[in-house]
């Protein structure tokens, strides 16, 4: 089937000009001013300040232009936005991501890898999680994310579908966890969770409420201290759910 581009028309807002396939009049506009100059001067202020922060008027003035000056190169917000988290995912790079267990499913690794690789951008630019998921990736990077997930579950025995709906989900784990992580980020040491403890045993009845009472009572319960921790164990369950799914679809078709 050949390759038709889209029309610019049939794109959401700023999916077309991180394609390259659209380009708003910069008439009148100076030349040391460009979407990705603009794009690379809206990611700072998020960095420092938060999603909430970034507006074309407070861009404009960081670069020294007027706002109008940013609308002859992006129509709005939306578009502003969209580049934005694009170019803060920027393309795959699992060089330091953990080693493969021995003797493991190369799948598995590679899945592990894609995670904790995009919780670190995650990480590297929080403000992303601020910002909705309103439909299926579209953009260039997010598409290479999907590709690179793809890629590890290739060899699998799922099928298309459950392919897709295994990297939707995961990438659902991973932003949920993340963000879990960082929003109590200030409240997550020893010392913390000691005091949180003390609270319950103040505060709860030993009958309506004894089996919370119980856990935080066992001298086994382990206290996630390392940013990180919680993924990593929602990980492991999920790839172990995984590797169940694929285990049954084997036993159905073993010819796979």
């Amino acid at each position: 089937m050949p390759h038709e581009k889209p029309d610019a028309m049939e794109l959401p807002p700023g999916i077309a000009i991180a394609w390259g396939l659209d380009r708003p009049s910069t008439r009148g506009a100076k030349a040391e001013l460009s979407p990705a100059r603009i794009v690379e001067a809206a990611i700072r202020l998020a960095d420092a300040e938060g999603l909430a922060a970034v507006s074309m008027a407070r861009v404009a003035k960081d670069l020294g232009f007027t706002s109008m000056s940013l609308y002859r190169h992006l129509r709005s917000k939306e578009e502003l936005l969209v580049l934005m988290v694009d170019a803060a995912f920027g393309e795959p790079d699992f060089a330091a991501s953990p080693a493969a267990v021995s003797d493991e499913p190369g799948w598995r690794t590679g899945t592990r890898r894609w995670a904790k690789a995009i919780e670190q951008r995650y990480r590297k630019h929080p403000w992303i999680l601020d910002y909705p998921v309103t439909g299926p990736p579209a953009s260039p990077h997010e598409l290479l994310w999907l590709e690179q997930l793809l890629r590890a579950l290739a060899p699998t025995p799922l099928t298309a579908s459950e392919k897709l709906n295994s990297a939707l989900m995961l990438a659902n784990l991973v932003r949920s966890s993340t963000r879990m992580e960082l929003d109590v980020a200030d409240n997550d040491s020893p010392a913390a969770f000691e005091s949180y403890v003390g609270l319950l045993f103040k505060l709860l009845d030993p009958v309506k409420h004894r089996e919370v009472l119980g856990l935080f009572s066992d001298p086994g319960l382990a206290v996630m201290e390392d940013a990180g921790d919680e993924l990593s164990f929602a990980l492991e369950r999920y790839l172990d759910g995984m590797e169940a799914l694929m285990v049954r679809r084997e036993s159905i078709d073993p010819q796979d």
